[in-house]
């Protein structure tokens, strides 16, 4: 009896030796996010079969609803898993990267929005932290311009290798792409660019899956947000609603695209000519939101600074596009940034996420999910559950009123499998992050905690665009 006593603890020992002389305790990941990747793009074009491997050996959704706005508002919630309206709170936001790296795991960031090496003093510090270290950044967002498929392709070595690297811990890779938004933009849906811009995705899918498939990698492709055209609609010129001399004298700030214009007003009175001078305008042209509004939608909610009004939101209906210049031909144009010269695009983000437009892909491949499976719309809030489950980081969380259906693209047996002996060790580590007592409703007076976020990514003022906000947690 003492002999299996002692050969028992000896098992156990040699075990937990092991367990941490071993670098890559963590499943690996990969996520590659594609700008403007609407929902319909992988069915719209034939001759794409690495999209229709990545759905009959894999997962996928049958749609993803995005959050109001573009890139920067998407990326943050599917990071943090939170509405746009509560992106305000420095200490509520937890982001993917950075909960890795609390785990003992690494993140190595490619073009990945919110995150910028040289930011040092950056209002987004707290995102890019974690107690262990911080998540690599291979190249910036804001440095590099856009970010085409053919840079990308030049880095994926270097990413295989950190990932297949038995010294190297980096588990998680995140890598962002402006295509095929930029293509849709300048060239449309129905172009023969977009065509070949789908097919060189296709191709680079086609590489990233041989790689993951032999080294059993988890492959998550998704989209942040959809894309309208803009062919055959009725400018709106929105300066004829406001003058520019008006927005700086009624507004904090604002900014907007083709399809909806955000104003922050500086007072309740200001609000209140603002929404006036919209409601002149007529009704089958425009649609007006403010937080004020019972039964809003929460992807509809900005968040409010505690001492100002509600921020009015416009959307341009359907048949109609926003106008902020002179908007001519590409050959009239002297140069690109010309201020009174706007070249005509033919696409732009949808922004209002209750449009099919706005809707997004997801694709989800490798040994911790399910094979052919397709599964329920989701929301892009949903996808940090999906990957806190991966990364185990987490366990498998429960429906929300039935809404909540993102983990059934999960092969469960092999989540439990893979991430059993990292629960115990991870749950210490996170229950400071996960697990907060509750608390009455706080707002966070001091502007020096407060995140600026361009919500529309528009630029059409000559200085940051950005916004200012602030939440009321409940």
């Amino acid at each position: 009896m003492a002999f299996v006593k002692y050969l028992f603890y000896i098992c156990l020992f040699s075990g937990m030796t092991t367990l941490t002389l071993t670098i890559k305790r963590h499943p690996l990941v990969f996520v590659l996010c594609l700008k403007g990747f609407r929902w319909d793009l992988p069915y719209s074009y034939s001759h794409l079969p690495n999209f229709r491997r990545l759905s009959t050996t894999g997962s996928q959704a049958l749609w993803v609803d995005a959050e109001f706005g573009g890139s920067q508002t998407n990326i943050l919630s599917l990071m943090s898993g939170l509405h746009v309206e509560h992106h305000a709170r420095q200490d509520f936001i937890e982001t993917i990267p950075v909960i890795n790296e609390h785990v003992g795991g690494h993140t190595r960031l490619l073009h990945w929005p919110w995150f910028d090496r040289d930011a040092n003093d950056s209002v987004y510090e707290h995102l890019r932290s974690g107690r262990k270290s911080q998540p690599e950044i291979l190249e910036s967002y804001s440095n590099h311009g856009r970010m085409p498929l053919q840079r990308l392709t030049k880095h994926l070595t270097k990413i295989f290798n950190s990932l297949t690297d038995e010294n190297d811990r980096t588990n998680l890779i995140m890598s962002f792409v402006d295509d095929p938004f930029v293509t849709l933009k300048h060239h449309g849906i129905h172009s023969n660019s977009i065509r070949r811009t789908m097919l060189n995705i296709d191709r680079l899918i086609g590489r990233i899956l041989s790689f993951t498939t032999k080294n059993q990698i988890n492959l998550i492709v998704l989209g942040d947000h959809g894309i309208a055209s803009i062919d055959c609609r009725q400018a709106i010129h929105l300066h004829n609603i406001f003058s520019k001399e008006q927005l700086d004298y009624y507004a904090d700030r604002y900014s907007g695209t083709s399809f909806s214009f955000v104003i922050y007003p500086k007072s309740d009175y200001t609000q209140q000519i603002l929404l006036s001078q919209l409601r002149n305008f007529p009704n089958e042209q425009i649609e007006i939101f403010t937080n004020d509004q019972n039964r809003l939608p929460p992807r509809l909610r900005l968040p409010v600074p505690s001492n100002k009004p509600s921020p009015i939101i416009v959307f341009a209906k359907e048949k109609f596009y926003f106008s902020y210049k002179n908007e001519q031909n590409a050959d009239y144009c002297p140069n690109e940034y010309s201020p009174n010269c706007q070249r005509s695009i033919l696409a732009d983000h949808s922004d209002d996420p209750r449009h099919l437009s706005m809707r997004t892909a997801l694709f989800a491949h490798g040994p911790l999910f399910r094979k052919g499976h397709i599964n329920e719309p989701v929301l892009i809030t949903d996808v940090y559950a999906l990957l806190r489950q991966i990364l185990c980081l987490s366990p498998i969380a429960l429906p929300r009123n039935g809404l909540f259906s993102i983990h059934q693209m999960l092969d469960f047996t092999s989540v439990s499998n893979t991430c059993a002996h990292l629960y115990l060790s991870s749950t210490n580590m996170l229950h400071t992050i996960a697990t907060k007592p509750a608390q009455p409703p706080e707002v966070i007076e001091d502007d020096s905690q407060l995140v600026y976020v361009n919500i529309t990514e528009g630029s059409h003022r000559l200085y940051r665009n950005y916004v200012q906000m602030q939440v009321t947690i409940d």
